[in-house]
């Protein structure tokens, strides 16, 4: 009877499992339309002047019916899976089947997400910023605040812009944490080859620096290199294909030029150059000095204090050996990521739109290149908002201007480079990166003068 019902079993959880990943993709599929507004023909729009929602009466239906039939396909494996384990069946391999088509639904959706506007973007031949700081565009009522407010309610502006990539990111990071090798097998050495395969690893990922910055956390923590999960982070914003395309779609031919091959000089070579000064500074080793190793100032304790928080790895006795472990472990690890990242992201571009508006005006000479790389290393912006404020800046007059907006804007900000300094246990990491993007926006605005 037993031998019997074992094969039995084995079908049902297979058809369990091929029906969670359909409710999967039938979730994302349904979100990301929410968001972009492709699939129906008649939305109400949600968010004005920019479209924070696009709302269709089939979108609930979908959402319940994906929502159940993920609660409900995990259930049955688990209750499969304790029949299954106690006859003996090995699910490690299913288990590393289900992280590697997580992961690549998960991209595919991002992919999707980016690629629907970027389609429209490029059949209309032409990308306007949104009103707001930068560009971000306005998903509520600024102007209805307090003139002391309007800057923190252009911080929380951004994460409703951006909440679906941020959502992504999230859920990425907790991947990455819970399955780690079994979904990208982690770069062997500290050398260049092992920082080219971060940069590889961000080019399909269009995040901008904020959402970025916490899957190079988690890849960090999860025990890739710094040199790696710095590449990842910068070069997702600065490399990511769909960038490249409407630069070149979009940009005169040297901005186009200056954006893609800036994009290598800072994704790959300046962050390449802040792991090796990390490796000096922590005595020819990879990651800083531990805790017990710095001195112990105000301001080292109350880094290793903030740096306590970015511990996101689940506990280690946790064996990864099923689908439904590595089902629970994931969304434990992205929650884990979503307890700190979030409240971050807050504090943190409110605080980025206040320091903005304290920008002075700047024309097209070297201090205001300065001023403009300065202030535009520090603010977040969506990804690709740098090739339309470049644009408008270009068509005012402001070359030299609009090439330091292009290096500077997608590299890093506020939010990243607070994530990257209490992520990679270093200030000064954070702060060096910083600089060298303000300076390679410097130069390339002179050049551009």
């Amino acid at each position: 009877m037993v031998n019997k019902a074992i094969p039995k079993a084995k079908t049902n959880y297979y058809i369990s499992f091929a029906l969670f990943l359909a409710f999967l993709v039938l979730l994302l599929l349904t979100v990301v339309d929410i968001r972009r507004g492709f699939l129906f023909s008649d939305y109400l729009k949600v968010g004005a002047p920019s479209t924070l929602l696009n709302l269709d009466l089939l979108h609930l239906p979908l959402l319940l019916v994906s929502g159940l039939g993920l609660w409900m396909s995990y259930k049955y494996l688990a209750r499969l899976e304790r029949g299954l384990k106690e006859g003996g069946t090995d699910l490690s391999a299913l288990t590393r089947v289900l992280a590697i088509a997580i992961g690549a639904i998960l991209v595919i959706d991002l992919f999707t997400y980016r690629g629907v506007p970027a389609s429209r973007i490029i059949v209309a031949g032409e990308m306007k910023p949104g009103p707001g700081t930068m560009g971000l565009g306005w998903a509520m009522p600024i102007a209805t605040f307090p003139a002391w407010l309007q800057p923190a309610a252009e911080g929380i502006n951004y994460l409703l812009v951006v909440w679906h990539a941020t959502v992504l990111g999230l859920l990425l990071g907790g991947l990455f944490l819970a399955a780690g090798g079994t979904l990208i097998p982690r770069p062997k050495g500290t050398g260049f080859p092992s920082h080219l395969a971060g940069v590889a690893m961000a080019l399909p990922q269009p995040f901008c620096s904020c959402c970025a910055a916490p899957i190079g956390a988690a890849l960090y923590r999860k025990g890739f290199s710094l040199s790696s999960a710095l590449a990842f982070t910068v070069s997702s914003p600065m490399l990511n294909i769909t960038s490249l395309i409407l630069a070149s779609a979009l940009l005169p031919v040297r901005f186009a030029l200056l954006r893609i091959l800036g994009g290598i000089i800072v994704g790959v070579f300046i962050t390449y150059g802040v792991s090796l000064l990390a490796a000096r500074w922590a005595g020819g080793t990879e990651a800083p000095a531990s805790p017990d190793d710095r001195a112990l100032s105000l301001s080292a304790r109350a880094l290793n204090a903030y740096s306590r928080l970015f511990h996101f790895e689940l506990p280690s006795s946790v064996p990864m050996n099923s689908p439904t472990v590595l089902i629970s472990s994931w969304l434990r690890a992205a929650g884990r990521l979503a307890r700190v990242i979030i409240p971050l992201f807050i504090v943190s571009s409110a605080l980025a739109v206040y320091i903005v508006q304290a920008m002075p005006a700047s024309g097209n000479t070297a201090a205001g290149v300065t001023v403009t790389a300065a202030f535009a290393t520090l603010l977040m912006v969506p990804t690709w908002t740098e090739i339309p404020v470049a644009g408008t800046m270009i068509g005012q007059g402001l070359p030299g201007v609009a090439a330091a907006a292009l290096l500077t804007l997608p590299a890093v900000s506020i939010p990243c480079l607070i994530v990257i300094a209490g992520a990679f246990r270093s200030l000064r990491v954070a702060l060096v990166l910083g600089l060298l993007v303000f300076a390679a926006g410097v130069l390339a605005g002179i050049i551009f003068l």
